[in-house]
């Protein structure tokens, strides 16, 4: 019988990112105004790709060529897919963060976050009527 962890595993590592980044993004806002702070964000097709190359971890097996794996193990290191990008605009002081594109991307960030805790709610909800035999 698979694991609790198994069950919830993809879930939590995919919350866990979105929290990291919602961090990172939130980091550069508050340094709007530092001179040379540079801009930061997190890679996600990095770090599917090191997901599906370290797909160790225990839960379901990838059963086709283009499925990911299962396993969480990789989501842990997550600081190693963090990117700098260069702005639309250039600043004096070498800052390359622009409060408006940011304040953009964490909107984005926070709809992406509820939405994973949304999903997590309802596998939660889906769980517990089938112990209830719903």
């Amino acid at each position: 019988m698979p694991s609790l962890d198994n069950y919830f595993g993809f879930n939590n590592a995919a919350t866990s990112v979105k929290s990291r980044r919602l961090e990172i993004i939130s980091g550069n806002i508050t340094n709007a105004s530092t001179p040379g702070y540079k801009a930061r964000d997190l890679d996600f097709a990095k770090i599917l790709k090191q997901y599906s190359m370290n797909g160790a971890g225990g839960g379901a097996q990838a059963t086709q060529p283009k499925h990911i794996g299962a396993g969480v193990a990789s989501w842990e290191n997550v600081d190693s897919a963090i990117t700098y990008y260069n702005p639309l605009n250039s600043s004096l002081d070498d800052n390359t963060v622009e409060i408006g594109v940011e304040q953009a991307r964490f909107g984005r960030a926070v709809a992406d976050y509820q939405a994973s805790i949304q999903f997590l709610e309802n596998k939660i909800s889906g769980m517990r009527k089938a112990l209830r035999g719903e």
